[in-house]
């Protein structure tokens, strides 16, 4: 980040309450484009959620403060719903998701810098590469990982906020022109669609996955059962003070306990991870869990497979080797990264239902016209040669 923002640069609007935010949108409304970006307090609460919102249009930028702004935040929804105005956001996929989650919006009229940098082969697609390559501007990274929940706000984090959309309504000038002389228009709207109507959503935390975990597979029955206890107190410390899971306790420190079944805050101490201060804070609640696996023992019970579901099975998994070859292979063919050409989730879609015809394809998955124009017919000729798993 320079040392200071350039002086040329407007002052940054605050808005903190529902009156500068109806002014606000005001302006953006009338602007028809606006640079969108949010922070979240990921790496340091339980529960995340959005803790900044920056808008820029106009060559002005605005901070609106989420947690100042409560439910009055919501009063952004129509705009944000509003195909009319065009939302440039970078690398849009998390920013789509707590919108969702937060707000209850499904955010239309997106133009994604990213995407289009990848269809447009830049080497080096983040929002720093793009603004050094574009404007000359070096940005620093030491506002990444900040604590967007806390308050007051320092002035280093606003001048990361507001840089982050500052550039994105000229960047779409920039960026539209360069991809319609690229013929690749139609891909990225195509990749836009999908974005706005594919908004990944996290579900509720899986009180079972403990037995999930890759280094819990060898676990003997009653290691399991006191790691079980250990996992369920580490969610609900994390919920309590609202942290993340990792802040509490990592998962190898679990795994260790689980396994060395420590009787003491001396042993426990002495397990990697967690040390004295960790043994201290939490060493009476971890015996106690440990004291509730006593006696207790988990086994994972696999279900029987018969011969010709594993053979079902296995066809199923070399026809979607097959799909993925066929992938890089045509982005290969058309220099392009393999998820730009088609997204992992609708490959494995269309992979599993095997459409024979143009009709079935769209019927499973909707291309989009570059994508038709480009590849469909290659597409059904490599469904057409992979055997049906439920005939193999």
């Amino acid at each position: 980040m320079p040392d200071r923002i350039p002086s040329e640069w407007a002052p940054v609007h605050r808005v903190n309450n529902i009156e500068q935010l109806t002014a606000a949108m005001k302006i953006w409304q009338a602007a028809g484009i606006i640079g969108v970006d949010t922070e979240a307090n990921s790496f340091f609460a339980y529960h995340e959620r959005m803790c900044l919102l920056q808008v820029s249009a106009n060559g002005e930028d605005w901070i609106v403060d989420p947690i100042e702004m409560g439910e009055d935040l919501k009063a952004m929804v129509p705009l944000l719903a509003d195909p009319s105005v065009i939302k440039i956001f970078h690398a849009a996929e998390f920013d789509l998701m707590i919108l969702k989650k937060d707000l209850d919006v499904e955010v239309r009229g997106l133009f994604d810098t990213q995407v289009a940098m990848t269809l447009l082969r830049h080497e080096k697609t983040g929002l720093a590469a793009l603004i050094q390559s574009y404007y000359g501007m070096e940005l620093s990274k030491k506002e990444q990982r900040s604590n967007w929940g806390k308050r007051p706000l320092s002035e280093e984090q606003i001048a990361y906020a507001r840089i982050d959309t500052h550039f994105l309504v000229d960047l779409h000038g920039r960026l539209t022109a360069e991809l319609k002389e690229a013929d690749m228009m139609a891909a990225a709207e195509g990749e836009f669609f999908r974005q706005e109507t594919e908004i990944l959503v996290a579900g509720p935390p899986d009180p079972e996955r403990y037995h999930k975990m890759k280094a819990a597979r060898g676990l003997d029955p009653e290691s399991l059962a006191r790691l079980k206890e250990v996992f369920f107190w580490r969610e609900k410390v994390a919920q309590q003070r609202d942290v993340p899971l990792f802040r509490v306790l990592a998962n190898q420190g679990m795994i260790d306990i689980a396994k060395q079944a420590p009787s003491s805050i001396k042993e426990l101490a002495e397990i990697k991870g967690m040390g004295w201060k960790q043994a201290k804070r939490y060493g009476e609640d971890i015996l106690n869990a440990l004291g509730e696996a006593q006696g207790k023992r988990i086994e994972i019970v696999v279900p029987k497979v018969s011969p010709e579901e594993r053979r079902r099975r296995r066809v199923m998994r070399e026809n979607l080797d097959e799909m993925r070859n066929w992938r890089k292979s045509m982005a290969r063919e058309l220099d392009l990264p393999s998820e730009r050409l088609m997204h992992r989730r609708h490959l494995e879609a269309i992979c599993r239902a095997r459409p024979q015809s143009s009709e079935e394809l769209n019927a499973v998955v909707q291309l989009n016209d570059w994508q038709r124009e480009n590849f469909e017919s290659s597409l059904l000729a490599k469904l057409e040669a992979l055997p049906d798993p439920e005939q193999a």
